[in-house]
C-alpha cells in the first residue's frame, strides 16, 4: 500500500485530490468567468453606443418573432 501511496504522490494524483488546491483552482476559474463576462459587458455597451439603432431594430424584430412563437 505504502509502495502505491508512494507512486502517486510521484504522479501527482495525491495533489490533484488535495481540498486547498481544489480552492485555489475553482478561485481562478471564477475569477477568469468574471473577468470574461465583464469584458462581454463592456463590448455589447460599447457595441449599443455605436449603434443604437441596429440594436433598436434588432431588439425589435426578436420581440416580433418571440411574439409569433408565444402566440400558436
Amino acid at each position: 500500500m505504502a509502495d502505491v501511496l508512494a507512486e502517486s504522490k510521484d504522479s501527482g494524483v495525491v495533489d490533484k485530490l488535495d481540498p486547498g488546491k481544489a480552492s485555489e483552482t475553482v478561485t481562478q476559474a471564477v475569477t477568469e468567468a468574471r473577468e470574461a463576462v465583464d469584458a462581454a459587458l463592456k463590448a455589447a455597451s460599447d457595441f449599443i453606443r455605436e449603434r443604437p439603432i441596429a440594436c433598436l431594430a434588432g431588439a425589435l424584430a426578436l420581440g416580433y418573432v418571440i411574439r409569433k412563437i408565444v402566440s400558436r
